[in-house]
């Protein structure tokens, strides 16, 4: 089973050693993800890719006036509770 910290975390090393996919994540982050994955993200959620340097320093900040669960968490940031087997 991969959660959603897990994808996550395969997306990111895939983008660490495969120029061509970071490119097309930062172009394109659902195509990318769908192409190299397979998993479909809705309409309903966007996905945002930024690229850290030397002089930009990003903060996400959670949605205001509220505190979601670790459960809405992982519907957002994975689409819900999937079951996804990844191999590269």
């Amino acid at each position: 089973m991969n959660t959603p910290s897990q994808i996550q975390e395969k997306i990111l090393a895939k983008a660490e050693e495969d120029a061509a996919f970071r490119a097309q994540l930062l172009e394109n982050p659902k195509a990318a993800i769908k192409d190299t994955i397979g998993l479909s993200i809705p309409d309903g959620i966007n996905i945002r890719v930024l690229e850290d340097n030397a002089t930009d320093f990003h903060l996400v900040l959670p949605p205001e006036g509220r505190n979601l669960s670790d459960r809405e968490i992982g519907g957002v940031a994975g689409g819900g509770d999937i079951d996804i087997n990844i191999t590269w």
